[in-house]
């Protein structure tokens, strides 16, 4: 089954809004075939696994492991659970059930129907946390939120006085790579006017082949010039902001006049299949999820330089789950309380 998560996180930077999702077809302790779902509306990890082992009958003492039920639904492509009745799969092993309600149990009754020995809810845990953008899409009606922010080593977002329009950088050039791959996983980035008003950053993936996000701004009050990187069109770009401005070439959503325009902006993407989103700043975006307690993980990026005077980095009450030393940086995964499951998978 761990095999099957490391297979399943190969599609984090492709296969959403679908699942993560990896299978093995395995026989007294032997790998006989592997796949992964790579992109939505492609074929299923199930697929890719049994094209792999190719048209010979499927042994009967094989066992398919997957990560998530198979589904039994018509969407893109036919149903897995019928596949793998065909295929004459006799046992089959499953890491959660998949609480999408067009399947929430259905393809596991299909394949026990069929007679296949099914074994439900090995390391749920694990599949969970791999699982995590897509089941807080389907359970909770939102994205995945992660926030993301790097420091120096005084606690600093930026250096005051400012010398011009531009981002500071606090990172190593090790690190910037990785939080370059972060975003290929990923569906969007968020940032607020502020953020593009001062650093005017691009927030495009550039260090890494990979996706690029949907760059979100929030600027509620049209504040941000025209010539900013994020309304280059180089990506696509979601602009919330209460009054139109014609001469952005981005597509727009109207704000109403709300005191916290958070909760429309998640539905918004929610209405949009957008599974996970990374918050990359300022600080008043940053902070105003956290005190509203509405965040999942969070990524600290801790670098060698002092700045002595500046923006302070939010304060985050959280459990620091993972850390580690990337270049000269320290990286901390941050959870608001210790997840099950949770680990080291970026």
């Amino acid at each position: 089954m761990r095999r099957c998560l490391r297979l399943a996180r190969l599609g984090a930077g492709s296969a959403a809004p679908n699942p993560l999702v990896g299978a093995v077809l395995v026989r007294f302790g032997e790998v006989l075939a592997e796949g992964w779902h790579k992109a939505a509306g492609g074929p299923h990890a199930e697929v890719e696994c049994l094209r792999a082992w190719g048209d010979a009958p499927v042994p009967e003492s094989a066992i398919l492991y997957v990560n998530l039920e198979p589904c039994s639904h018509h969407g893109r492509t036919p149903p897995c659970a019928d596949m793998l009745i065909q295929r004459k799969v006799r046992q089959v092993v499953i890491g959660q059930t998949d609480p999408f309600p067009q399947v929430a149990g259905r393809g596991i009754r299909k394949l026990t129907d069929a007679g296949i020995v099914v074994l439900a809810d090995v390391l749920a845990d694990e599949c969970r946390w791999t699982q995590r953008r897509f089941l807080t899409s389907v359970e909770h009606g939102r994205p995945w939120i992660v926030l993301k922010w790097a420091r120096s080593v005084d606690g600093f977002l930026d250096r005051h006085e400012r010398s011009g329009r531009g981002v500071q950088r606090i990172s190593s050039p090790e690190t910037d790579v990785m939080v370059h791959r972060w975003r290929t996983e990923e569906q969007a980035i968020l940032v607020g006017s502020r953020t593009v008003l001062n650093d005017d950053p691009a927030l495009t993936v550039r260090h890494v082949a990979g996706r690029q996000p949907l760059r979100v701004v929030l600027d509620r009050k049209g504040i941000t010039p025209h010539a900013s990187k994020v309304f280059d069109r180089t990506a696509d770009t979601l602009l919330f902001t209460e009054a139109p401005r014609p001469s952005l070439h981005v597509e727009q959503v109207l704000l109403m006049n709300e005191a916290d325009p958070i909760d429309s902006m998640l539905a918004e993407l929610h209405r949009r299949g957008i599974r996970s989103i990374m918050v990359e700043g300022g600080s008043e975006l940053l902070s105003h999820f956290i005190d509203r307690g509405l965040w999942d993980e969070a990524r600290v990026i801790t670098g060698q330089a002092a700045f002595h005077a500046g923006t302070s980095a939010p304060v985050l009450v959280g459990t620091a789950v993972h850390s580690t030393t990337i270049g000269q940086d320290r990286v901390e995964l941050i959870t608001p309380q210790r997840l099950a499951g949770s680990s080291w998978d970026w």
